[in-house]
């Protein structure tokens, strides 16, 4: 069955700045505090071919520019011998496909929302879908080009996610490159053709470390921890922005 395409009206760039409430089109259910482990569990029995998976990171510009909790988003793609693959494009690496455990590791601690399509895509939309993703494998990450809404040598997650849903038909975006993580997902839940099946609150799942034996071991395994715990803080909400 081959999925009607939105109308030359229904502009992302538009939705993007028209402040609209998205928490007031989520049904979806709503599980709190779990290990990647888990949640890998659990979405291997969820996912179909053409999920998003929306991650509300810690980038505040892009929190700020959009007004959404929402960072960034990538496809999942199952894998006859690799099991559940997302297609994304991340700063740092580019287009990249990972799996879903080395996805999940990069969320936590942080919460994702899942939307699966409405009507699963047949096979000739899915050899599109993936020769769509597959092409851009070793592109470049780009985020400038998105206010101006030209296109660029690099792409960003949100514009990756509307070339592929342009290329089966499904969608249509006067600029892609301004397309967000937040309006791509009003969108696509808006006109019927995603539905969120599912929000997880996603915990890193530490090991504790071994006690140290003398006072200063134990504050150097503090100092470390502390470092460490800054640093991430601070390369996912400033410089690492998705």
């Amino acid at each position: 069955m081959k999925w009607n395409t939105i109308g030359a009206a229904f502009v992302f760039s538009m939705i993007l700045l028209s402040g609209f409430d998205t928490s007031q089109l989520s049904a979806s259910e709503f599980t709190e505090n779990l290990t990647v482990a888990q949640v890998e569990s659990k979405l291997k029995t969820e996912l179909q071919d053409g999920s998003l998976i929306m991650h509300q990171g810690d980038c505040l510009a892009v929190k700020v520019f959009t007004a959404s909790p929402f960072t960034h988003v990538g496809m999942a793609i199952h894998d006859d011998e690799a099991g559940w693959l997302i297609y994304d494009s991340a700063n740092g690496s580019g287009v990249r496909k990972s799996t879903l455990t080395e996805y999940l590791d990069e969320c936590a601690p942080n919460c994702i929302a899942v939307l699966n399509p409405q009507h699963q895509y047949n096979d000739k939309q899915m050899a599109i879908i993936r020769l769509a993703l597959e092409e851009q494998i070793g592109r470049p990450y780009g985020i400038r080009h998105h206010v101006t809404g030209s296109r660029a040598k690099g792409v960003h997650c949100a514009e990756y996610m509307t070339d592929t849903l342009i290329a089966v038909d499904l969608i249509t975006a006067e600029k892609p490159s301004r397309v967000s993580p937040k309006s791509l997902r009003q969108g696509l839940l808006e006109s019927d053709l995603y539905a969120e099946s599912s929000e997880i609150d996603l915990i890193e799942d530490v090991i504790p470390p071994l006690p140290a034996e003398t006072w200063c071991g134990q504050m150097w395994q503090d100092t470390k921890s502390c470092v460490s715990g800054c640093y991430t803080s601070c390369r996912r909400s400033i410089f690492c922005c998705d």
